[in-house]
């Protein structure tokens, strides 16, 4: 019995750094990183788009590492019509990192969204970025949307400036494959003549003016007609009411008048004079007014 107990135990030791190695075994197709400071809050926005390689088994999670002050702002997957929502776990905070467990359940591309800090001086700014390359990747491009507002603009590495199908500029370049484990930096340095953002924010404002005719606009004065006849209702219900209650007091208040009347008169005491019957606590004749003689 021990001899196969130690058996199963040296296998499980030897499948255990199979299983481990199997794990790291997810590899990246390729991993496009976007970088647009100051696009629609006035930090940096990073955008993952990747797709792991066909040989990936799957279902499999690919774990994305962020810094600990980033802001996760979307997780999602291709679809026909778009961009969807992906399932994902996290983030979790590992060290100095945020962990998104995303869940690969096909072969389609990947994207994640996260704000991070910009350190500005004045009219300068400069950003660091790190890829930490938990996985290798067969291709690996970055680009950075130029801001608005600005003079001048470099990077290290540097990369080629080119204009986009959205008519904005950009800094960008293809470093080809990346192993694991070799991470890969980017440092951005720029000047921003004002702090306007690509995208600014703005109020809502309506598209015509508000007036009584205003299609879906709720008013008052349209509903005040019926409010005071439900007043109207409950003040005359609550009148009714009030006058039921006040007879029925009333009218039990008399029935009670002559009860009590009888009672006062209930007595076996008569006058010897004129023979009426006297009340309880009558000493004399309320008909002639003679004594009336009262039992000792």
């Amino acid at each position: 019995m021990r001899k196969w107990m130690m058996f199963l135990f040296i296998l499980g030791m030897a499948a255990f750094p199979f299983s481990v190695h199997a794990q790291n075994e997810i590899k990246l197709a390729g991993i496009q990183v976007q970088l647009w400071p100051e696009y629609d809050q006035p930090s940096m926005l990073v955008i993952y788009d990747f797709q792991v390689a066909t040989s990936t088994a799957l279902p499999s999670t690919v774990n994305i590492r962020i810094p600990k002050d980033a802001k996760l702002s979307a997780v999602a997957q291709t679809a026909a019509n778009g961009l969807v929502n992906a399932e994902y776990d996290g983030p979790t905070v590992v060290g100095e990192w945020q962990v998104i467990g995303v869940k690969i359940s096909e072969l389609a591309t990947y994207h994640v969204e996260f704000y991070e800090s910009l350190s500005k001086n004045g009219t300068t700014r400069q950003f660091a970025y790190l890829w930490p390359a938990d996985y290798a990747a067969d291709n690996f491009s970055v680009s950075v949307r130029e801001p608005t507002d600005i003079t001048q603009i470099a990077s290290i590495p540097a990369m080629p400036e080119s204009q986009g199908k959205d008519g904005a500029t950009y800094l960008q370049n293809n470093f080809g494959a990346q192993p694991a484990g070799q991470q890969f930096t980017l440092n951005l340095t720029y000047t921003k003549t004002s702090d306007t953002l690509v995208v600014p924010q703005q109020n809502v404002q309506p598209s015509a003016p508000l007036n009584a005719d205003t299609p879906g606009r709720v008013m008052f004065s349209n509903y005040l007609p019926y409010i005071l006849g439900v007043l109207g209702v409950i003040l005359i219900v609550g009148g009714l009411f009030y006058f039921w209650r006040s007879s029925r007091r009333g009218s039990q208040g008399r029935k009670r008048h002559p009860a009590q009347t009888e009672k006062e008169g209930d007595s076996d005491i008569y006058c010897h004079q004129c023979g009426a019957r006297a009340r309880a606590a009558d000493r004399f004749c309320r008909v002639c007014g003679t004594k009336l003689r009262l039992k000792e």
